[in-house]
């Protein structure tokens, strides 16, 4: 049921169960941001995450901040790091001063368990962070605060590609090992690649399915050649090992019953999904 403030307090029709029902498409909903400020802080966190105060990260277009920490109830020791999208790299406090890339292979994995933002995230993203614990002890994997999709939980960040994922607690102990042990990316749970559009993130999605590509340090190139505003209508060139795919994507309403975004949201919306066609695919002369 839903009360008078839009609130939904049934566990059948929270956002996550309403999502699934509707067979809600994951693909491009990625939100638009162009950096996370990433700093440690002890729970419980307020419902929303208040701006880093300035001077405590460079200026960085776009930029939304984040809180973390160890799940659950570790003690918080790490240290603020910030990432964008223009240099894909997670950048942290330097000894010298100023902040410092970190190394090649470093990586984070952050799971939104921002219950105060969303029932579904803290239930099932603290849910998926528990059996983390049990499945892999000691394993870096971390709590994060409001990702946006709360429908889509659980989701989550992988840096540094900058890849969004949802309903992760769907994943096999198989996958979720390899997502958190190699950061391989699990396929079919992929929501986008930050600093990208919808539908180039739905054309990068769709070769990574197609050809089994689950490296998050390999994407391919994608262009969008041309749009039609009328249709709805995209053609994406994708570029990868010497090949090109021509692909036409649109994303149309699917089914006549709104869902709710998120359990807190006093608004229902429309559903929505993409279609995806090879047009053509052409080898790339060396």
């Amino acid at each position: 049921m839903t009360e008078s403030t839009g609130v939904v307090t049934d566990s059948t029709t929270r956002c996550g169960v309403q999502s699934r029902t509707a067979a809600e498409d994951i693909r491009g909903t990625a939100p638009q941001v162009g950096a996370y400020c990433l700093l440690p802080a002890p729970g419980p966190w307020p419902q929303q995450i208040p701006p880093a105060e300035p001077g405590r990260f460079p200026r960085l277009d776009g930029a939304r901040t984040l809180y973390y920490r160890p799940y659950p109830g570790q003690p918080t020791t790490e240290t603020p790091f910030f990432w964008d999208t223009t240099r894909r790299r997670i950048h942290r406090p330097s000894p010298l001063g100023g902040w410092a890339p970190a190394g090649p292979g470093e990586r984070f994995l952050g799971v939104c368990v921002h219950g105060r933002h969303d029932t579904c995230c803290g239930r099932r993203g603290g849910g998926l962070l528990r059996r983390v614990a049990d499945l892999l002890p000691g394993a870096p994997v971390y709590g994060v605060s409001h990702l946006g999709g709360d429908r889509f939980s659980a989701t989550a960040i992988l840096l540094p590609g900058g890849y969004l994922l949802g309903r992760l607690d769907d994943l096999s102990d198989e996958q979720l090992s390899e997502l958190v042990t190699r950061g391989l990316l699990p396929l079919g749970h992929l929501r986008g690649r930050l600093g990208t559009t919808p539908v180039e993130s739905v054309a990068e999605i769709w070769y990574r399915e197609t050809f089994q590509r689950r490296d998050p340090t390999l994407a391919p190139t994608t262009t969008v050649v041309g749009a039609a505003a009328m249709t709805g209508l995209s053609e994406v060139l994708v570029e990868d090992a010497g090949h090109r795919w021509r692909l036409a994507i649109s994303r149309e309403q699917r089914g006549e019953s709104p869902i709710h975004y998120t359990c807190t949201a006093p608004l229902s919306r429309p559903v929505y999904g993409w279609s995806v066609s090879l047009v053509e695919e052409t080898a790339l002369s060396s």
